[in-house]
Parts: C-alpha cells; structure tokens; sequence
C-alpha cells in the first residue's frame, strides 16, 4: 500500500518556536509524521503506529556530521534543517519517562544561549532595515510619492516586527500568547504582500516619460504646436527634469484632457531638476510655441 503523504501550510514567528514544537507533536498524536520541515510549509506522511515528541534548535552549524551525532548520542533523530538555520529533531515518545526527557536544553542558560543567537541576528536585521526606512521616510519628505511611501511602509513594518522579535527572544521567560501571535503573523505577512505587491504595481504603472525636440531654425512662428502627449495611470506626485535653450524666450506648457493649463515656463535658457507637478489620473499633451531654433529635453517620472 502507498504511503499517504500531506503536505501543511502554516508559518510560524522565530521568537513563537514553542507554537510549531506544539503543531508537531499534536500532529504526530494524530499519526502525522514530519518528514521534511520547511518555513512556510511542512511535509507529513502517515503512520499512526509510532509517537514522537519534536525539539527544534537554531543556529549556524560549521561541522554539522558532528552536531548531527551529538544529538543522536542523546536519542534525538535528525529530521532536517531549513536554508535559515533551524533543526528539526524527533525523539520516540515514552510515557514511562519524564517530560524533561523531551527537552533538548536542560538548563535555563542553554535555552538563553540558542534565544540569543537568532536575538542578535533579529535586531542586526531590525536595525539595518530600519536605516533603510529611515533613509525613505528622508526621500519622502523631500519628495513624496507613492511608491516610496509603499516602501516606507514595508521598511518599518519588517524593522518593528524583527526588533520586537528579537528582544522577545532574549527572555525566553516572555510571557505571550502563543495563538495570538500567530494570528499577529498572518497579519504581518498578509500586510507585507500587500504592501510589496503595491510597490510593484505602482512602480510598474508610474509614468516614466523623456522626450527631446531641436531645431537649429524654423520657418514660422510655432504656437501651442503639440510636441508629445503621454498618460497618467494613477494621482500622485511627479517630477520633471527640464532643459531648455533659445535665442529667443521658448514657452513649454503641459495642458491636461480639458485644456487646462498644469504647468508652463517661457525661458531662453533654463534647466530645473526635480520640478514637483501634482498630476490627477488623464492623458496629457506638451505644447511648445518660439520663434526661432531652440533644443528643450523633458523628463517626467
């Protein structure tokens, strides 16, 4: 008869390790054997003929043939690592022995040691991503846009998340309700999806216009010519790098689908970076009107 396999969907917090111990072993109670631990879904096949109480230590392992055998000579059996540095043990259950039997830290210091080492990695993480929330949250003052904001947002959140992570993990005498934390994960990631879907969607979506025109001469006096015409998919905030030169004054106008005029310059010789504009959703036309040669580049993003 072919082994039935499952395969399980859940993620758990670094600092809520205690919460997954509980699903594995529940789950081997329910004849549910762990065959492969992952970090957003577990593989289980079924053998309701055998009982096993699961451990899960954490850190990077340089001779991992030894730290393997290290826990075998205690009675544990390797299941498997993640590519982020934690490992799954499984022990056969006994009833006859104590529940202490089942506890692969035997001292408080153990505990606060292998708490520690993903402690000090959280709030490194938690710091540096901070930096980078911080440095968008600088952008976003001098020049706000959605999908900086978008940003901003996913920076701070995962930055909060980690160091509330890692000074949790610290004490491993933290007092916290286990379901709850799970739910404030599913949160977490539920917002962190969201959140980077947004970016993408909205950086994908952003306008991102550059158009030159040169004429060393021209014929007649130009008014309101249309030089190009682009599109807005989304209100936010844009900004224009503007060159021109002339020998005589060269008006730019940006005019929206009613003809109302959103932003004009007449200049012989300008250049602006970084000019704001305010544009609602609506296609848009460039107007140039001169009389004589000129050279004008626009950039819009």
């Amino acid at each position: 008869m072919a082994a039935e396999y499952k395969t399980s969907y859940k993620a758990y917090s670094a600092w809520n390790y205690e919460k997954e111990i509980e699903d594995l072993n529940k789950a081997s109670e329910q004849g549910w054997q762990l065959v492969k631990a992952g970090c957003f879904h577990s593989r289980f096949v079924k053998n309701p003929d055998i009982l096993y109480r699961y451990q899960i230590d954490y850190g990077k392992i340089e001779d991992m043939g030894r730290y393997i055998e290290t826990f075998r000579e205690q009675g544990w059996e390797y299941v498997n690592s993640t590519f982020n540095g934690w490992h799954y043990f499984r022990k056969i259950y006994d009833p006859a022995l104590p529940e202490e039997a089942y506890e692969i830290f035997t001292d408080r210091e153990s505990l606060r040691e292998m708490n520690g080492r993903w402690a000090r990695l959280a709030l490194a993480m938690g710091i540096i991503i901070g930096l980078f929330a911080l440095f968008n949250l600088v952008q976003m003052i001098r020049m706000p846009e959605l999908p900086r904001l978008a940003l901003l947002l996913l920076f701070g959140i995962e930055s909060a998340m980690l160091i509330r992570g890692g000074l949790i993990m610290r004490d491993p005498d933290t007092s916290r309700n286990r379901n709850g934390e799970g739910k404030l994960l599913a949160v977490f990631l539920a917002v962190m999806v969201i959140g980077l879907g947004s970016f993408f969607a909205l950086s994908h979506n952003r306008l991102n216009m550059t158009t030159a025109q040169h004429a060393g001469s021209i014929d007649a006096t130009i008014t309101d010519s249309e030089w190009t015409s682009f599109e807005v998919k989304y209100k936010d905030y844009y900004y224009m790098d503007l060159d021109m030169k002339s020998d005589e004054p060269v008006t730019m106008k940006i005019i929206n689908e009613a003809g109302d005029v959103v932003y004009t310059r007449t200049e012989t010789d300008f250049s602006g970076r970084n000019i704001k504009l305010q544009l609602p959703k609506g296609k848009y036309k460039l107007l140039l009107s001169t009389q004589t040669g000129f050279d004008v580049k626009c950039e819009i993003d």
